[in-house]
């Protein structure tokens, strides 16, 4: 069986889910190393060693990061990468326009009008669920704690019931069990995994950084996960 954990990062017109898929004994590995890398930065830096990989503070300096220097947040933001490729694990980018979802849905008078977040959701679920028929196995979702989480999980049922909306892709994902569930990420590495996954997707995707050297290593991180051969069918839409 797999698990599958999911987080979102979001800059204006671009949100973007990231997801990471392993099995039981990549879980545990992945959890371990990121935990390795957390204990050695408790002793380097002096941050408590229950510190959450959130990507956005991280980046920025904010929070537990604020007294840990630039240049050693982005050394440290590449090792949970590579630590996430260099697992046995496939892993998931979707992203979502929501502009050009509005204009579609009013350009073709969507009777029902989901928001981006919803759209991209139900992507990265459509995507789990055949990476698990392809492995002839099974799946559970697992997402960082979100506000609307209820609607996500009623949205699930029904995509269980009568099918996800549309003709593309429409299934009632068989290989994925039970129902989406819920977590705080700061209890959960494999969620901090995803977040990092995210964030590095987005901010590769949206932003030019000011500075040369912080765009150097934006690219690099990207280039790890295009040649990791570990992303399943990345990309936006519309």
């Amino acid at each position: 069986m797999l698990l599958a954990f999911v987080d979102e990062s979001d800059q204006g017109d671009f949100h973007c889910f990231g997801a990471v898929l392993a099995d039981e004994n990549a879980t545990k590995q992945l959890t371990e190393r990121l935990n390795s890398l957390m204990r050695r930065a408790c002793f380097d830096y002096g941050i408590p060693q229950n510190t959450e990989f959130h990507a956005h503070p991280m980046f920025h300096g904010k929070d537990a990061w604020q007294t840990v220097g630039q240049r050693a947040r982005a050394n440290l933001h590449e090792k949970v990468v590579d630590a996430i490729v260099e697992s046995d694990v496939s892993l998931l980018l979707r992203h979502v326009s929501r502009k050009r979802l509005a204009d579609r849905q009013d350009r073709k008078g969507y009777p029902e009008r989901f928001p981006p977040e919803q759209v991209c959701f139900q992507h990265v679920l459509q995507r789990i669920d055949r990476v698990a028929q392809a492995r002839s196995t099974y799946a559970l979702v697992i997402a960082d704690e979100r506000g609307d989480r209820e609607r996500h999980r009623e949205r699930f049922a029904t995509y269980q019931v009568a099918g996800t909306p549309g003709i593309y892709r429409h299934t009632t994902l068989p290989r994925l069990l039970d129902t989406v569930h819920f977590a705080p990420s700061h209890h959960s590495r494999m969620l901090q995994a995803a977040d990092m996954l995210a964030f590095t997707y987005r901010r590769h995707q949206t932003v030019v950084e000011p500075d040369h050297r912080a765009q150097r290593i934006m690219d690099r991180l990207w280039s790890k996960l295009q040649d990791s051969g570990k992303l399943y069918e990345p990309g936006g839409w519309p």
